[in-house]
């Protein structure tokens, strides 16, 4: 913070080039943060805030004085922080909605939130989680009760920049998928959002390099062209790694451990 403090009062022409940085880096690091996000809301066993009560601490009321500190420098908001706010109701759950549906092809397992937990989302989610995502969860724990456990059969869309699936959707539309097209040397490139969009439009010829792994998999560059032949060259054990966390080995080991904790404490 100082050293940025130091280049702005050195020179006035160094508060547009801090700006750009600003608004270019708290995007990329936003989008990154929304894994961390579903790692927050439904990866924990013991569950100490929300990451929409995390985001109101950390960047609306923690970043909100930074910026205003800034601002006598000339310094704003980053660009889009506005969309970030108003995402931080469905950040968490259209994250992990989305890797629960690819389970199957992605590294780790996934789960449907308890009865408990999806209280506890109610609660913390009073706007968008009984409207939006239970219904969706009800829906998949009925298919997975009758064996029909859904896995999307396609691949997602990636971003050209951030390359998380386009699964986040239209600012004030939380029903719409929100995708962003650029054309550029005769090809089109997609994006997630404004921010990866204009990311791209500001350095095209670094992010045209993208190895982007689902359009990998369709040239015929990932070992086949079925899951198994994928998760093969990927060198992912099939079911140990991915799939459900229902029965995997993880489980198993948790499990243990917990058995093993419990005696110990009992001794």
């Amino acid at each position: 913070l100082e050293i940025i403090k130091f280049m702005l009062e050195q020179d006035e022409a160094n508060v547009p080039i801090v700006q750009k940085w600003i608004d270019k880096w708290f995007w990329r690091g936003y989008r990154l943060l929304s894994i961390v996000a579903m790692m927050m809301d439904y990866m924990l066993p013991k569950k100490i805030m929300s990451w929409k009560e995390a985001w109101e601490m950390y960047f609306e009321e923690g970043g909100g004085a930074l910026f205003k500190d800034l601002s006598r420098y000339g310094i704003r908001l980053p660009k889009y922080h506005e969309v970030a706010i108003a995402e931080k109701d469905h950040y968490s759950h259209q994250a992990w909605s989305a890797f629960y549906q690819y389970s199957h092809a992605a590294a780790f397992h996934t789960w449907l939130p308890s009865e408990a937990e999806s209280a506890w989302f109610a609660e913390k989610y009073p706007e968008s989680f009984n409207r939006l995502y239970k219904p969706r969860y009800d829906h998949w724990a009925k298919e997975a009760a009758e064996g029909k456990r859904f896995y999307n059969n396609g691949l997602p869309q990636l971003c050209q920049v951030c390359q998380i699936p386009t699964f986040f959707t239209e600012p004030g539309d939380p029903t719409k998928i929100m995708t962003r097209t650029v054309e550029h040397g005769g090809s089109k490139y997609h994006c997630c959002s404004d921010g990866c969009r204009d990311i791209f439009v500001g350095e095209p010829e670094k992010y045209v390099q993208a190895w982007l792994r689902v359009y990998q998999i369709f040239q015929g560059n990932c070992g086949g062209a079925t899951v198994p032949e994928v998760l093969d060259w990927y060198h992912l054990n099939n079911s140990a790694d991915n799939l459900d966390y229902v029965g995997s080995p993880d489980e198993a080991m948790w499990r243990d451990w917990q058995e093993q904790r419990s005696k110990t404490a009992a001794e």
